[in-house]
């Protein structure tokens, strides 16, 4: 019931957001074409997303088949796999399977990563198939993750560190935002004195996207959360130290109204979804 509801909701999104209610992001007007003319133009697009929202992911399969269509072949670089998954994304590529979007999902892990249904972000990677278009893990793998929750930045190892933008510190102002996100993110239930080791981890992971994006002949676009796109804290911010003449243009795809530090901005509908404070909330007063 769950997939049919989502093709269902996926086969009536373009018609919930082919309009021009697109904002700047100083909250003036702007025009769906003058954000695929933005598009086509730059380096390295960066598409963020809630990711249980079938609006946000039909946005983005439509941006991504402007953008090819106006005669660009970026890479797509996924924060929903993690690195190690790269040579399987490639010998999916290389082989029979290649024109298969769920020979993708099973190359990229999809079911163990614990994301929403393929299907919702099948029209993606149908798009960047018919172009042709490189895939990209750029997801930061689980012994890293569990190392920086562990023991900080600092686990990463020098070569990373320097290669992924984090051999300065990030400054107090983005700890603090990253801190701000996921105290909120989890309903307020969870000490701020307690949540320094996540952000560790989001910055991390930021630094893998932005390094993820480089290197590629005709640019790259970013499949990620709203917050790793955010150009005051993301991913936006190692781009700068990484890559500081490239032109980056950040599109934050919201919920109910458009807000958040984005070059352009939309809010679309948000399906229908249980409060997920509800559940954590009883899972903290759930006696032991």
């Amino acid at each position: 019931m769950h997939r049919l509801l989502a093709l269902l909701m996926l086969l009536l999104a373009p018609a919930a957001w082919a309009d021009t209610a697109w904002e700047h992001g100083d909250g003036t007007p702007a025009s769906r074409s003058a954000v695929d003319a933005a598009l086509a133009r730059a380096d390295l697009v960066l598409l963020g997303e809630t990711h249980d929202n079938p609006h946000h992911h039909a946005a983005q399969a439509a941006l991504l088949r402007a953008m090819t269509e106006a005669g660009r072949r970026p890479a797509v670089v996924w924060e929903m796999v993690r690195r190690d998954r790269q040579p399987a994304l490639d010998a999916w590529a290389a082989g029979p399977q290649a024109r298969d979007p769920l020979g993708f999902a099973a190359a990229a892990d999809w079911e163990a990563g614990g994301w929403p249904d393929f299907a919702l972000y099948r029209p993606i990677v149908e798009a960047a198939i018919e172009a042709g278009l490189a895939m990209i893990a750029g997801g930061l793998d689980a012994g890293p993750t569990r190392s920086v929750a562990g023991d900080g930045l600092a686990a990463l190892g020098p070569d990373r560190l320097v290669s992924w933008g984090l051999s300065e510190p990030v400054p107090d102002a983005v700890r603090d935002a990253h801190l701000d996100a996921v105290f909120e993110g989890h309903c307020r239930l969870v000490p701020r004195d307690r949540l320094g080791a996540m952000v560790d981890v989001q910055v991390a992971r930021d630094a893998s996207m932005a390094a993820a994006l480089l290197g590629h002949p005709d640019g790259a676009v970013l499949i990620a959360g709203r917050g790793h796109v955010r150009t005051d804290i993301g991913v936006p911010l190692f781009l700068r130290r990484l890559a500081p003449g490239a032109q980056v243009v950040a599109v934050g795809l919201s919920e109910g109204s458009a807000e958040g530090s984005f070059d352009y901005r939309r809010a679309f509908p948000s399906p229908d979804r249980v409060d997920p404070c509800i559940a954590l909330r009883e899972r903290f007063t759930r006696p032991k």
